[in-house]
């Protein structure tokens, strides 16, 4: 099985009316959990990640921030609300896995190298793909 390495940029703004509550900001795991990424003074938030990757002519991603159904794999960007509700999420954004092909994955394969995509401004239900790149980490 093969592995890609993935890396999301995102300034952490909420995507719509800002809600006046504690959210944490991240990276949504399959269990729910919020994963805050990599933060430098004045740049976006860097989330990186591994996904493994099988499938035959179009890759089938797996791994704790795939989400979705195998044909239509997506990662959460999230803001959760802090402390229990019946209903968690403040706010989350679907990136799409599904433009990256084997060529890009062989690509960011290499040490040192991953697939990229800034999403800063991305809405929740937005509906063009991402645009992944090639680019070193």
């Amino acid at each position: 099985m093969r592995q890609v390495r993935l890396r999301l940029i995102h300034d952490g703004v909420q995507p719509g009316t800002p809600l006046a509550e504690p959210l944490r900001f991240g990276l949504q795991d399959v269990k729910g959990n919020v994963h805050p990424g990599l933060e430098a003074p004045g740049a976006p938030r860097a989330f990186d990640f591994v996904l493994k990757v099988t499938g035959e002519a179009t890759p089938v991603f797996r791994g704790a921030f795939a989400q979705g159904t195998p044909k239509e794999r997506f990662v959460y960007l999230s803001w959760k609300r802090v402390g229990e509700h019946a209903h968690p999420w403040g706010w989350r954004i679907k990136m799409p896995l599904g433009g990256i092909t084997w060529e890009m994955i062989a690509a960011a394969e290499p040490p040192g190298m991953c697939l990229a995509a800034d999403v800063v401004g991305r809405r929740p239900h937005a509906r063009e793909a991402v645009r992944w790149e090639v680019t070193a980490r």
